[in-house]
């Protein structure tokens, strides 16, 4: 197989990208341009490669602007997330909590891998209390990212009796972009960078990079052996494109009919 390279022709500078990136998603979530200046300048914005790791204390919030991670949390169980996932002890926002509990040790945070060319605003859970009191609308968005995380919990990974092509399914059509994109992502995705070459993208087709297949099946608590079965199904019927010898890669998905995808993660899971 060979290496997918995400290229991206950015007329800025990449940590300016990343500031453009991270102001766009917040505006399309409905926050007011103070609100949005606000967070820049609170936070930290940053940009990431495939590989890089991001492990903070607990007393941090992190939003993913871009992107797909895995999550391991301080007990192992392992995530895989989107753009627009909220990480992070949300309690301590309410609670307006500090760095360390009661017995003074440091407290350990979860541990994101970076597995596409990502960005993150990060922001300390005390920081974002004092914001959200001076900024109320911060409260929806907070509330907002919450929910949406929630609902993905439930969704994709609370459903461990359903078929796992149906658990694999959900999974790939949650990590799949959704509409709010960076206006300029369309040119980016329509070529396919590999180490042989540039690969033109069918005009159908939705793109996702980052998890490779044992990715899946960790987050998901399957065999490595039934997600690649799953994953060879998928291309069989036409859900997934299947890519030209010499071009493949486990963490490059061309999903070419994603209603029929959306379909069969919308199938219902035995209770």
């Amino acid at each position: 197989m060979t290496e997918i390279v995400e290229y991206f022709e950015a007329d800025s500078p990449y940590v300016p990208w990343a500031a453009e990136v991270t102001t766009h998603f917040m505006k399309s979530l409905g926050l007011p341009p103070y609100a949005v200046e606000s967070l820049l300048q609170k936070g930290r914005v940053q940009s990431h490669r495939n590989g890089d790791v991001l492990a903070y204390g607990s007393e941090w919030i992190h939003i993913i602007i871009r992107g797909v991670i895995k999550e391991t949390t301080p007990h192992g169980t392992t995530r895989l997330w989107r753009q627009g996932t909220m990480l992070g002890d949300i309690s301590r926002v309410m609670l307006r909590k500090g760095t360390t509990d009661p017995s003074g040790a440091r407290s350990i945070g979860p541990r994101i891998t970076f597995l596409s060319t990502s960005v993150s605003l990060s922001v300390t859970a005390r920081t974002l209390a004092t914001m959200i009191e001076r900024e109320p609308v911060l409260t929806l968005l907070l509330a907002q990212l919450t929910n949406e995380r929630a609902q993905t919990i439930e969704s994709v990974y609370a459903v461990s009796k359903a078929d796992p092509g149906i658990r694999v399914a959900r999974l790939l059509d949650y990590l799949a972009p959704p509409q709010w994109n960076h206006p300029n992502r369309e040119k980016f995705d329509r070529l396919r960078w590999t180490r042989t070459g540039a690969y033109a993208v069918p005009d159908d087709a939705v793109t996702l990079t980052g998890p490779s297949q044992a990715d899946i099946a960790d987050a998901l608590g399957l065999g490595r052996t039934t997600v690649e079965k799953v994953v060879a199904s998928l291309r069989a019927d036409g859900v997934l494109n299947v890519l030209a010898p010499g071009t493949r890669s486990n963490r490059y998905y061309e999903i070419g009919d994603r209603h029929r995808l959306r379909a069969m993660a919308m199938a219902r899971a035995e209770d």
